[in-house]
């Protein structure tokens, strides 16, 4: 047992939303409340001080990609590069480190940060090198780049057809170019030797340290069964047994959910208050969260499905699915008795969820669903209203505003101030749960709390002031309100009962704005070596 003490505990927990301190044991938390009186009651347990000015609940990233994370920090970074020669640099310096791998991978290239915006092609990648497959993630995840090898393993060629919700950029002569956007990049990636056993569960291991070591502690895998549904699982499951850090959420594709048989189950009663007979988790901190959907692509690759063309480029975006098949969809995981999410970034997606989470409410009426919309970026004020009539949970990424605004303002124009207003949804009652998704950008939740805050981006760009947040709404948003997107009883809070899952911080939060907030320790060290 442990006496915590030493900061203000930013419990978020109505009854006592300051304490002095908090009586831990066994992982959870026994008490909170002043310091001498907790001390009284519980003698024998271990003083511990905390060496920072504030302690405030765990942050639980509630949209990210917790294995492709383990799996991407074993490739070639290029986050940040603004020339291609630089991107080659970083390439080469990779393919030294790794001379006897098959494949060169790398991950975050982002033509946005180019000059002029232009993407490489795989002419720029030969030069790296043309006797081995290159293949580079979009930092959008909605796209790749790849070399000429690469394009030749996949049988892509000039009279190759664009596949279902996908497109292979041509040049002016119809070659392609090397980039490869939504389900195009496929055509190549599933060439790509697949991590297995053992090398699965150490990808585990690696996204939850670096994710610990960022005070996330929780954090919901948006895409689960995109490998293979079984092989996760025991990989997430082996992590755990062996001391992973982190409490993790599993969200498996719908496809997947569907070969599963999950989504054949009855109608739910319209009384029903749970999601459904999920399958049992395999371990206490790993759960079964919603059933995951994406009804369109990114902003970053113009394939954001919008009401009106994009400002760059005369195209509005890709559907994923047709309107009635992408609403069906909807209806399909609802009647199941699961919780919906579906990624939506362009107004016009997410108007057609809206559609489906209206047919389905209306059909089989059940409260309680918490159906989500992952990124809700381009809002309108019909939008917003009906997302507050349906009692819609939105999950946006405040962190996209310091990486991407550029992009965003690119591709856009004045339609930019539209984008995640914060301030609009929480006064309008809107259910929020901050998160990342991450690896699309690097998942720093002091990047994405100050960018909740601030609107500002890297450049200095603030988009819509009006839309701030303040320094703890904004956190509540990264607790609180992320798990109650998950529907985690859990945590969010440090109160009696909860999980000890915290943070110390090096300022108070409401110092966010103008401090440079850290995170000096978490739970997982403060308790493991106190």
């Amino acid at each position: 047992m442990h006496l915590i003490y030493g900061a203000p505990i930013y419990t978020f927990w109505n009854e006592q939303p300051i304490a002095e301190a908090m009586v831990v044991r066994e992982g959870r938390i026994v008490a909170v409340g002043a310091k001498g009186d907790l001390a009284a009651r519980y003698p024998d347990a271990k003083r511990i001080a905390v060496d920072g000015k504030a302690i405030i609940p765990a942050f639980n990233d509630c949209h990210m990609h917790i294995l492709p994370l383990g799996i991407d920090l074993g490739k070639a970074d290029l986050r940040g590069c603004t020339h291609v020669a630089e991107i080659q640099h970083r390439l080469r310096a990779w393919m030294d480190a790794h001379p006897d791998a098959p494949w060169i991978l790398g991950r975050a290239y982002d033509q946005n940060l180019l000059p002029d915006g232009k993407h490489l092609t795989r002419h720029d990648l030969d030069a790296v090198c043309a006797e081995k497959p290159i293949y580079l993630n979009h930092v959008s995840k909605h796209g790749a780049a790849v070399n000429t090898l690469a394009l030749h393993i996949a049988g892509i060629t000039r009279d190759t057809p664009d596949p279902d919700d996908g497109v292979i950029v041509r040049d002016e002569h119809g070659e392609p170019t090397g980039i490869l956007l939504e389900s195009a990049a496929g055509l190549v990636s599933r060439h790509i030797p697949k991590p297995q056993g053992a090398e699965l569960t150490r990808a585990v291991h690696r996204a939850c340290e670096d994710l610990a070591r960022r005070g996330i502690l929780a954090a919901s895998d948006a895409s689960t069964g995109w490998l293979d549904l079984n092989a996760e699982l025991t990989a997430y499951t082996q992590a755990l047994e062996e001391g992973a850090p982190v409490r993790m959420t599993l969200m498996p594709l719908y496809e997947v959910a569907q070969r599963a048989g999950w989504l054949d189950n009855h109608e739910q009663s319209g009384e029903a208050a749970g999601f459904s007979p999920q399958p049992p988790a395999p371990h206490p901190d790993l759960r079964w969260g919603s059933v995951k959907l994406f009804a369109d692509g990114a902003f970053t690759t113009r394939t954001a499905a919008l009401r009106h063309p994009y400002a760059d480029t005369p195209t509005t975006g890709v559907l994923m699915y047709e309107p009635e098949d992408l609403i069906q969809r909807i209806v399909n995981v609802h009647r199941a008795g699961w919780q919906c999410a579906v990624h939506a970034i362009g107004d016009y997606a997410i108007e057609l969820v809206l559609q489906g989470y209206r047919r389905a409410l209306e059909t089989y009426p059940r409260p309680h669903h918490r159906h989500r919309i992952e990124h809700a970026m381009l809002m309108a004020d019909d939008l917003l209203a009906e997302m507050q009539a349906l009692g819609v949970v939105v999950v946006p990424q405040p962190e996209f505003l310091w990486w991407l605004t550029g992009a965003y303002l690119k591709g856009l124009g004045e339609r930019a101030v539209s984008l995640m207003p914060f301030r609009s949804w929480l006064q309008a009652g809107v259910a929020m749960g901050f998160s990342s998704d991450q690896p699309v950008v690097p998942g720093d939740p002091i990047v994405g709390w100050r960018a909740a805050v601030t609107r500002t981006s890297r450049d200095g760009t603030c988009l819509n002031p009006e839309e701030r947040l303040d320094p703890l709404s904004a956190l509540q948003m990264f607790t609180v309100g992320a798990a109650y997107a998950t529907c985690d009883n859990e945590i969010g809070t440090l109160a009696p009962g909860k999980q000890a899952r915290f943070v110390v911080l090096s300022h108070p939060p409401e110092h966010i704005a103008e401090a440079e907030v850290q995170v000096v320790t978490t739970s997982w060290e403060l308790l493991r070596t106190g």
